[in-house]
C-alpha cells in the first residue's frame, strides 16, 4: 500500500522581479522561505518509505546547498514562489528517480501567509 510521509525545511535566499507589475517586489529583498516535501512510496521491510535522514541528505544535497543564502535569479529567469516551487518539485523528482519512493508534493512558503503548492 502506497503511504506518504513528509519532511519540512527553511532556508534564507533572494531575489528580484523584474517588470512594473512586481511592485515593491522589484527591489532586491529577501525572504526566510518554508518548504515541506512529500514523498510517497511502499513500506519496507524497516516498516518505513525511507529514514527521515535519507530525505533529510536528499534536500540537503539537492535543494539547500543550491538556493539557501543565494541569489534566486542565478538559477531563474523570474523567481516567482511559483517557479521556485516548480523548480525544487523538478530537482527532486530527477534525484529520486532510481528510489522506491517519489516526490509526490512540494509546498513553499514565501511569507507567513503567501505560498506555492506543487503536487503530482
Amino acid at each position: 500500500m502506497k503511504t506518504k510521509i513528509g519532511r519540512h525545511f527553511t532556508f534564507e535566499a533572494a531575489h528580484q522581479l523584474n517588470g512594473a507589475q512586481y511592485g515593491k517586489c522589484q527591489q532586491m529583498h529577501g525572504h526566510r522561505y518554508e518548504l515541506t516535501i512529500e514523498i510517497e512510496g511502499e513500506v519496507n521491510q524497516n516498516g518505513w518509505i525511507c529514514d527521515f535522514a535519507e530525505l533529510d541528505s536528499e534536500v540537503e544535497t539537492h535543494i539547500l546547498n543550491r538556493f539557501d543564502h543565494q541569489n534566486l535569479n542565478d538559477h531563474l529567469k523570474v523567481p516567482t514562489v511559483e517557479n521556485i516551487a516548480l523548480l525544487i518539485f523538478h530537482e527532486l523528482d530527477t534525484a529520486l528517480r532510481n528510489k522506491s519512493y517519489s516526490v509526490t508534493r512540494v509546498v513553499l512558503y514565501e511569507t507567513h501567509d503567501s505560498y506555492a503548492e506543487i503536487a503530482r
